[in-house]
């Protein structure tokens, strides 16, 4: 998911900059732009799970650099584990942060089990018309593959729902969730004895050692969009930044920072230039440069997503620091465009991920999945009424009592 800790996070210190908005949740604050890049993170995983081609796409297919939606849901969502932990610690000690952190876990484990066990009653019930989210479809090839293992109730059934062996491959990601933010309180202690570097060495120790020998150890469905052992590198690393967030920030201020940060931006600019010329067929040319397809077709051996290729890793470190960049240095812009929508559905993003479901099958239900063959406008106004819908949704705080957020 995208995966999506729902959590206040505080306003790091830092030298003046222009007026910054902090929204204020239950008497804690917020830092809004990291709520503000959720919500960009959930408007794309909207428009990838609803497999049409619209206007959106031109946006949501890698077209500011090498990077997708999920990347995303699990980075911030260390990130802001990473500092919602550290303040607990600081205010109730290790033991509360770590109990919170388990009864986290298990909410997510819950609400992955319910959906995918409503999910599988659906299909028993309703059979091909919930195809879309019941099974995967390579739209290249199209192969189609079944997620649920049989088609009648049974014991073996409830067990693969059980072990998430099966379900919808749209919300996946919340099981790969389940599992990192059950380590997370080991790595908390880890960076609580103030060892970082240690916590960050194993991880791409971990990370390394699945490039040369990949292997699921949960044996979850998950695994095979999500590997835990490749994808922990990303929410690691983020936990990292996240629990010194206030440090990190100042040391981009000192001289050595700023010459990262440009670093950081040629990085991120590369990766802009790099994706114009992308090759994908669905695109129509006058969105595409065609230009450069075998460079293209270099770089993008090393950006994998299954697998987080390196220069995937690298793009999206650099792409996060320089989008925080530019919502800090020009925030007042953002909050009278987009802030309006992007923070709602940033701070209720595990809502809107849970919600996002009915809307991809109520999608598949107006026009046929695929990426040729339909009207752009009438895909289009798909897109747009589902990212339309879920604001209402949150801003009416629809079933807020009994869905998570």
């Amino acid at each position: 998911m995208s995966s999506t800790e729902m959590e206040s996070t505080s306003e790091p210190s830092r030298a003046p900059e222009p007026v910054v908005v902090r929204a204020v949740t239950s008497g804690q604050g917020r830092d809004v732009r990291i709520d503000f890049i959720r919500g960009w993170v959930m408007m794309i995983l909207v428009i990838i799970h609803t497999e049409i081609f619209s206007l959106w796409n031109l946006i949501a297919w890698e077209r500011v650099g090498m990077i997708s939606g999920g990347e995303g849901f699990v980075l911030v969502s260390g990130i802001v584990l990473g500092m919602v932990s550290r303040q607990r610690i600081a205010r109730s000690g290790f033991s509360d942060a770590a109990s919170r952190l388990i009864d986290r876990a298990l909410q997510l484990y819950r609400v992955h089990f319910t959906l995918i066990l409503l999910v599988g009653i659906l299909a028993l019930v309703f059979k091909e018309h919930v195809r879309e989210i019941t099974s995967f479809t390579n739209r290249g090839s199209g192969e189609v593959y079944g997620l649920y293992p049989t088609k009648t109730l049974n014991l073996r059934w409830l067990g693969q729902i059980a072990t998430l062996k099966c379900g919808p491959h749209q919300v996946q990601i919340l099981g790969l969730y389940v599992c990192l933010i059950l380590a997370c309180p080991l790595m908390i202690a880890v960076l609580w004895k103030r060892r970082p570097m240690a916590l960050l060495a194993l991880s791409w120790i971990i990370y390394l050692s699945n490039v040369v020998t990949p292997s699921h150890p949960t044996n979850a469905q998950f695994e095979y969009g999500f590997p835990v052992l490749t994808w922990q590198i990303l929410f690691v690393h983020g936990l990292v930044v996240g629990y010194h967030f206030q440090e990190i920030v100042a040391w981009f201020h000192t001289r050595t920072g700023l010459i990262a940060f440009a670093v950081c931006v040629a990085i991120a600019m590369f990766f802009f230039v790099v994706t114009q010329g992308q090759t994908n067929s669905a695109l129509p040319t006058w969105a595409r440069l065609d230009a450069w397809p075998a460079f293209y077709q270099k770089v993008r051996s090393y950006c994998d997503k299954n697998t987080l290729g390196p220069l995937r890793l690298l793009n999206y470190g650099a792409f996060l620091v320089v989008l925080y960049a530019i919502l800090t240095r020009w925030w007042p812009f953002f909050q009278r465009t987009m802030a309006w929508y992007f923070i709602p559905i940033g701070q209720a993003s595990l809502y809107v991920f849970i919600m996002h479901l009915g809307l991809v099958q109520l999608a598949s239900m107006i026009v046929p999945f695929g990426f040729k063959g339909n009207s752009l406008w009438a895909t289009t106004a798909i897109h747009t009424s589902e990212l339309v819908i879920l604001w209402m949704l949150v801003h009416w705080k629809v079933l807020f009592r009994w869905i998570p957020r």
